[in-house]
């Protein structure tokens, strides 16, 4: 009777270890990056919170503390999991891309671009208004510009690199079209983006926007990139790129996702079926554009 104690001990611990070798049976990865990410706050329909303004979330979190997106559908980014470098990047591609809807930029019989930017870039505090990305402050949604008054729809991608238009397309996309002060947008014009002297200042060759608006920027301008093909480096000029590459990396991680902008992503993907990824999970920024585009991300 001892020797069968023994014996089956004995092939406990065989199979134990045998067990813990099993890549079958090995924990889950996770993904690293997400540790200094902040839950959202969300209501009793699993909607997100969103109770202050950019300018308000951006003073109240660290560099690189994102919060968690929600809402995003189940397994729409699985098939990315896992992957690193061109794959990785090919494979986004594919998922916000494959379904994605296109809207007329103004139409009196369907949803258009004025209505994505109300819904989308709607004022936290006042469902009349929407807040305008530049200038940070709330302007009301039937305020249309017209000349140099009201707000009108921002292209963050300028039009002229790459010849966007206002035709169904780039040109209409809602994550990279925001509500801005007709004035501001002027002055942004198509220039670049980086850091110069201080939030809404300029020179020949860039604009920078304040703070709250600068991980928005940095964001856009990287699903524009991934959606459509385009460039995105340290040069400046035209054709189908954007810069300014290291700043807007940087920008990245100093104006975090906040509740906001998720809520926004929200709205776009009901609108046009996609949304961004760089939303929904920050860190793949430095994936796709940063230090670890050799490194497998796992979602």
């Amino acid at each position: 009777m001892k020797h069968l104690i023994c014996f089956l001990a004995l092939s406990s611990l065989l199979y134990s270890c045998t067990k813990s070798e099993d890549p079958i049976n090995e924990p889950p990865k996770t993904n690293p990056d997400k540790e200094n990410y902040l839950v959202a706050e969300v209501d009793n329909e699993g909607k997100i919170i969103v109770r202050h303004s950019p300018k308000d979330y951006v003073l109240n979190v660290d560099k690189g503390q994102h919060t968690l997106s929600v809402r995003i559908p189940d397994n729409y980014y699985s098939s990315a999991s896992s992957l690193s470098g061109t794959e990785l990047k090919a494979t986004l591609k594919t998922i916000i891309t494959t379904g994605a809807k296109q809207l007329q930029y103004t139409s009196s019989t369907s949803s258009d671009v004025w209505d994505m930017c109300e819904a989308g870039d709607e004022n936290p505090s006042n469902s009349n208004e929407v807040w305008l990305i530049y200038t940070e402050k709330s302007m009301a949604k039937t305020y249309h510009s017209s000349g140099s008054d009201g707000w009108n729809r921002e292209h963050v991608w300028a039009k002229s690199h790459g010849d966007l238009g206002t035709s169904p397309g780039p040109g209409t996309d809602g994550h990279h079209l925001r509500a801005s002060d007709a004035q501001e947008n002027g002055k942004r014009g198509n220039l670049d983006f980086d850091d110069v002297n201080g939030p809404r200042t300029k020179n020949s060759t860039y604009y920078e926007p304040p703070l709250s608006a600068k991980g928005d920027v940095a964001r856009s301008i990287f699903y524009m990139a991934l959606r459509y093909g385009y460039m995105v480096d340290n040069g400046s000029g035209s054709g189908a790129r954007h810069g300014k590459l290291e700043t807007l990396l940087k920008w990245n991680e100093l104006d975090p996702v906040d509740p906001y902008e998720i809520r926004r992503n929200n709205v776009i993907f009901q609108f046009q079926n996609n949304r961004n990824p760089f939303i929904d999970h920050p860190e793949l920024v430095k994936y796709i554009y940063g230090y670890k585009q050799d490194n497998e991300w796992i979602e």
